[in-house]
């Protein structure tokens, strides 16, 4: 295709004083210049070709061996549907199995939290009302022993485990003084019956000193446990006032999110044995067979969508393209269909340069408003922007 352009509102001027002399003739007086006339705009014609909406090689993510080729050159694919499929899938199978088992206990875990809350309220506040009936009985007992007059009977104790720990003592002394004497003597056998008498004196006195020590302690203790059981009690009612136990959700949200996690990563995993269309679009060609190696180091399927026909330029200059605006309309003549003439709209100047036989050039796309069934892609046109 010839490029061509017309430049309206051009000033033509010329002083031929090379001429004029050649000829003998007498040099004219040089003319005044004349004020300068910007031009209009430009009529911008270039060359294009024809494109599809968009296409794409498509390769696998993985590798491995072809198990399955599911389409064939000309299949029209939505997006999303598998075109081919690699062997050795078991084990990610088996994966994504398991890991969507575990999202849906996960789930089910949630719905049950948020089923039963209602019922989780109340039951967590019976519990604090029995929580409270335990403070108030362990509160009277504690009151029962938290006295002076139960003070006084736990120093008299521990006064007469004191007493019958000395008459211990002293028994053992007196013991002591004939031990050695034959088990028979009677001397002997006298005090061993005193020191046995004493130390059963002592070990009641210490028995009925620590008897009312525990009293006391135990009913302390308990009265403490049953005050922290309540605010426990309390604690637990207050996590459910606005709905499910705020602290489980918190919890069984973070368990889901997690087995969605492993859930996609399984599912990712067992993406790279498959081959998708990321649009919906016509298969233009096929480049594996089942049973080859294919990996991301070639492409398996050649996908694009013609449900809309663009033109994209690649010669347009530095000096042409500043002409040229989004939305702008151009006329469309294929060099193979000179009769039919087409219209469209640019929809796209790329921002990115590349220089072609010494000049800046700029791509730019061309929307083509109404298709014709005889366009196939990479047919030149010659593409009139109008000004």
């Amino acid at each position: 295709m010839k490029r061509s352009m017309v430049i309206v509102g051009v000033m033509l001027f010329s002083l031929l004083a090379s001429a004029c002399s050649t000829l003998g003739l007498s040099s004219p007086a040089e003319p005044t210049a004349a004020p300068a006339v910007r031009s209009g705009p430009r009529l911008v014609v270039c060359e294009g070709h024809v494109a599809p909406r968009e296409f794409r090689y498509l390769s696998f993510a993985g590798s491995g061996t072809v198990a399955e080729v599911l389409v064939q050159t000309g299949d029209t694919v939505s997006a999303g549907q598998v075109l081919a499929r690699l062997g050795d899938r078991e084990q990610a199978e088996a994966a994504l199995a398991s890991a969507e088992l575990a999202l849906l206990a996960a789930q089910q875990d949630k719905d049950k939290l948020i089923r039963t809350s209602d019922l989780v309220r109340f039951q967590r506040q019976v519990a604090l009302l029995e929580a409270e009936k335990a403070v108030i009985t362990t509160g009277r007992a504690w009151d029962t022993v938290d006295t002076q007059g139960f003070q006084d009977q736990i120093d008299e104790a521990s006064e007469a485990a004191a007493e019958r720990q000395d008459d211990l003592e002293t028994a053992q002394e007196d013991f002591d003084k004939y031990k050695d004497l034959s088990e028979d003597n009677p001397t002997r056998k006298d005090y061993e019956d005193k020191l046995e008498e004493a130390q059963n004196d002592y070990d009641e006195a210490v028995r009925q000193r620590d008897e009312l020590v525990n009293q006391h302690d135990l009913a302390q203790a308990a009265y403490q446990q049953a005050q922290e059981a309540l605010r426990e009690a309390q604690y637990q009612v207050d996590l459910t006032r606005a709905g499910p136990d705020a602290d489980q959700l918190a919890l069984v949200e973070a368990q889901l999110a997690n087995a969605e996690a492993q859930a996609a990563a399984a599912q990712a995993a067992l993406d790279l044995r498959d081959l998708k269309a990321p649009f919906a679009g016509t298969v233009v060609d096929v480049n594996v067979l089942p049973g080859e190696l294919a990996g991301g180091e070639s492409w398996a399927v050649l996908l694009a969508d013609f449900s809309v026909w663009y033109v994209e330029t690649s010669d347009l200059t530095e000096l042409e393209v500043v002409e040229i605006r989004v939305g702008q309309q151009a006329s469309l003549v294929a060099d193979a269909l000179p009769e039919l003439e087409l219209s469209g709209d640019v929809s796209e100047i790329s921002q990115v340069f590349k220089e072609k036989s010494g000049d800046i050039t700029y791509r730019v796309r061309i929307r083509v408003d109404e298709s014709d069934a005889r366009l196939l892609w990479g047919m030149t046109v010659e593409v009139t922007f109008s000004p």
